[in-house]
């Protein structure tokens, strides 16, 4: 079984059903590419191998696969429609979030236990409860509900194998991940050219400029794009300044996660959060824009906002977490000008 989609994307045509390695592109390349994620694309995450992760081939799926469960009930708000107006933690709204789930496995492939324990974890903010269910539940069903979360049939998962990781026992790991999770695996990284029990397939992706951060610099060990229109799942920046924006009804008209082309033959990119009519962007940033060339990358887009009529406003992860409110009325008063002068362009 086979991606097939209109574009030729690095994923089209790969196996969904077995291990494969790519060769031809580096995992950041590959990474850039599919953010934000191509329609046609399945839900691909990119899972980096630590060494100390893969000393045993079981030690190695125990981390993929509490990871994978981890992004699930991030992303619970993506795959069970109902779950941000039952959200909570007291044991009604847990109920509710339950039997919201189960009504969605009675019309889908989901597993109902499964995936109401997802979803009361993710009401809760307690862990699920692992003994209940085998490893291979928890695998299927998570990479199940990441699917769904991005609206797909299916997920593929990209295993980022450096160089000096035991070839042998990846591989173990990976055919079982394949096995158990209904997910293609396909593997990249310095660490995969040893993996020699795998055919290769040789993909292309545009080579990442110096500077820009993909998704793999932001979210480890589990990394994968955000959803159009959502906070990322994996950012509690963005998560925070959303829920404290939705409270107010200036801040309606928002977008996030969303992709700007400034010219027919520029780089699309994606911002954090946009109000498209006002020409307003907000951007959140984490550690790695301090590093000198990174900052230097993000004046050099701002500028090129700016002569584009966009107001950009930057806040570190720190000051959204610490202080919402503060930054909240910095985007009002932004947002507010923007209305008041009329079309900014």
């Amino acid at each position: 079984m086979a991606v097939n989609g209109e574009a030729a994307g690095w994923w089209s045509g790969l196996p969904v059903d077995r291990v494969t390695r790519l060769r031809g592109a580096s995992e950041r390349a590959l990474a850039e590419s599919a953010n934000p994620l191509p329609a046609e694309a399945p839900a691909i995450v990119f899972f980096t191998v630590d060494a100390a992760a893969a000393r045993r081939s079981a030690g190695l799926v125990d981390v993929v696969v509490d990871a994978l469960e981890t992004a699930a009930i991030d992303s619970a708000a993506l795959w069970l429609p109902e779950f941000e107006h039952i959200a909570g933690a007291s044991t009604l709204e847990r109920r509710a979030a339950r039997a919201s789930a189960v009504r969605l496995a009675a019309d889908t492939a989901h597993f109902g236990p499964y995936v109401a324990s997802l979803a009361e974890s993710a009401s809760s903010g307690r862990p699920v409860r692992r003994a209940a269910f085998t490893v291979e539940t928890r695998v299927a069903g998570s990479a199940r509900a990441l699917a769904a979360a991005h609206g797909r049939d299916f997920a593929a998962l990209v295993l980022v194998v450096p160089d000096g990781v035991d070839a042998d026992i990846v591989s173990t790991a990976a055919e079982w991940l394949c096995a158990n999770s209904k997910m293609g695996v396909w593997l990249t990284g310095g660490g995969s050219a040893r993996m020699h029990r795998f055919p290769s397939v040789s993909v292309r992706a545009p080579a990442v400029p110096a500077g820009v951060s993909t998704v793999l610099d932001r979210f480890r060990p589990l990394s994968y794009p955000p959803i159009a229109g959502h906070p990322h799942p994996a950012s509690d920046p963005e998560k925070r300044l959303q829920r404290a924006l939705t409270l107010h009804e200036w801040a309606t008209g928002r977008e996030h996660n969303r992709s700007i082309r400034l010219g027919e033959l520029s780089r699309p990119f994606t911002v954090d959060v946009l109000w498209r009519t006002e020409r307003v962007i907000v951007e959140i940033d984490g550690n790695e824009h301090r590093a000198a060339e990174r900052f230097a990358q993000d004046r050099v887009r701002d500028n090129e906002l700016q002569t584009h009529g966009y107001m950009v406003l930057r806040f570190t992860n720190a000051q959204v977490m610490d202080d919402p409110q503060r930054a909240v009325d910095t985007i009002r008063e932004a947002v507010s000008r923007r209305r008041s002068k009329g079309d900014p362009r």
